[in-house]
């Protein structure tokens, strides 16, 4: 999850996130995008959850991320 927000922060520069009931809530320019995982313990530990690569490549697309940008992050996106 480390290097997902590494990846928002450097692509998505200005979006907020937080963690919801179930998922952690991510928004950027006016698009919200609720299906990355909060981690184990019920969230109280965001950043060592596992994260598929489909759920990333999903992120990106329905928050409108440019692809370039998150293949620097992830290759193989």
């Amino acid at each position: 999850m480390a290097a997902v927000f590494a990846m928002l922060d450097d692509c998505a520069r200005g979006h907020t996130r937080r963690i919801g009931t179930h998922r952690l809530v991510v928004t950027w320019r006016g698009q919200t995008y609720m299906g990355l995982p909060k981690g184990p313990g019920g969230g109280a530990d965001v950043a060592s959850a596992v994260v598929a690569h489909a759920e990333i490549r999903k992120a990106v697309r329905m928050l409108g991320i440019d692809p370039e940008c998150a293949r620097r992050h992830f290759g193989n996106l």
